[in-house]
């Protein structure tokens, strides 16, 4: 699955957004990406963890994280 399912499954965009302080627009950055921001990986968010918390384990931290990591771009 990809990152647009599990934001989806957690409810759609605009009550992931609400849960996590975030505008409808930034998560749709992270769609068109199918990445989360790096701050997720340096800890400086706990975006996942919330959306896990709020969906009550329906959709885990650790299937987002997976389907959220930033992907490597060659330089040109």
């Amino acid at each position: 699955m990809n990152l647009k399912s599990y934001i989806d499954d957690a409810g759609g965009v605009y009550t992931v957004a609400a849960w996590i302080n975030l505008s409808p627009r930034s998560l749709y950055k992270w769609i068109s990406r199918d990445e989360l921001p790096n701050t997720e990986y340096s800890g400086r968010t706990k975006y996942a963890e919330i959306i896990e918390i709020n969906t009550k384990g329906r959709v885990k931290k650790s299937q987002l994280l997976e389907a959220g990591r930033p992907k490597v771009r060659e330089v040109a």
